[in-house]
């Protein structure tokens, strides 16, 4: 066989109806994704594509066979029944089943055409392949029962994030309605700082005032107690002066006091004297008035001994008693 019919074959190899993968002419079909690309593009996508893809069941046992039978599938020729029974075996479902189900008639005498052991082998891969489709078909079920709890579990996670989101929704209302409030506050804030300053300055202007009202009336305190220590100073000099001046004034009175008693003293033996002459004379004068003499000189006697005091008036200023008349 050459290149086209083995690629004619890879083009077979795809499930379902033929008609839907028919080559389109000028273009080459990749047998794993089934995309069509260019005859000088393709192999190397095709490398590409099937380094992405994990190997098959078949492949796995195709490489460990290789492997193990490396040495002698080099030294062994296959015959044509093997390299049919592997070609029709490889692409039983892509190629044959589909021309069954196309042909039945003709296929069914070509079924009946081929020899025993092939059916055989067909048969048995059949049940192998049918084996695998159930092992396969489980698998998938419970991937799918494993993917509807992860379902399950996305839709509630969608539902917590819903409801995630209608609280943030709420949430960024209240930071919002939040935020005015602290805007609001901030505002209030910041004129209450400045009219806490204006206070301050205020009270620092009144601080000073009474500060200086305080200097002043320190002044003014040690000015009266300067004055007040002034006045009793004053008080005391006073008093020593108006006791000085008591004291002379009472030296003078009693130097006036014996002056006077003196003056009336000289003055009594003056006229004492002076009427003893007259009394002589008026005796040496007349014997024969005795009688009337003597009751004169008795009168004058009397009046001698009986002395009259006068109220003396007060010195101005003078606190010393002088005694009634």
């Amino acid at each position: 066989m050459d290149d086209e019919d083995v690629r004619a074959l890879e083009a077979l190899q795809v499930p379902g109806n033929l008609s839907e993968h028919v080559r389109i002419r000028g273009m080459a079909t990749c047998p794993h994704c089934y995309q069509g690309f260019g005859h000088a593009s393709l192999p190397i996508h095709v490398r590409r594509c099937r380094s992405l893809l994990p190997p098959t069941e078949e492949e796995e046992a195709a490489a460990e066979q290789d492997k193990a039978n490396q040495s002698i599938r080099r030294n062994r020729v296959r015959s044509l029944v093997d390299l049919c029974l592997r070609f029709v075996t490889k692409h039983f479902e892509s190629v044959c089943m589909d021309r069954i189900v196309a042909f039945p008639e003709a296929e069914a005498a070509l079924i009946a055409s081929m020899p025993s052991n092939l059916l055989h082998r067909m048969v048995v891969n059949l049940v192998q392949d049918s084996k695998r489709a159930k092992m396969k078909n489980r698998e998938s079920r419970a991937m799918i029962e494993t993917l509807e709890s992860a379902l399950q579990g996305a839709r509630r996670d969608v539902a917590q994030l819903e409801s995630a989101r209608d609280w943030a929704a709420i949430s960024r209302a209240r930071m919002e309605e939040q935020r005015h409030v602290s805007d609001r506050l901030q505002r209030e804030l910041d004129i209450t700082k400045t009219a806490l300053s204006s206070a301050e300055l205020e009270n620092q202007k009144l601080r000073a005032k009474v500060e200086s009202s305080e200097k002043k009336l320190l002044r003014l305190e040690a000015k009266i107690n300067s004055l007040k220590a002034e006045k009793r100073e004053f008080k005391i000099e006073a008093h020593r002066r108006q006791m000085e001046l008591s004291n002379q004034l009472l030296s003078a009175h009693n130097s006036r006091v014996a002056a006077s008693s003196e003056k009336a003293r000289l003055s009594r033996s003056f006229k004492e004297r002076r009427r003893s002459e007259e009394d002589t004379r008026r005796s040496k004068r007349s014997p024969t008035d005795g009688s009337s003499n003597s009751t004169t000189n008795n009168t004058s006697t009397q009046q001698r001994h009986s002395l009259t005091y006068h109220e003396r008036p007060h010195a101005e200023g003078s606190k010393i008693p002088y005694p009634k008349s």
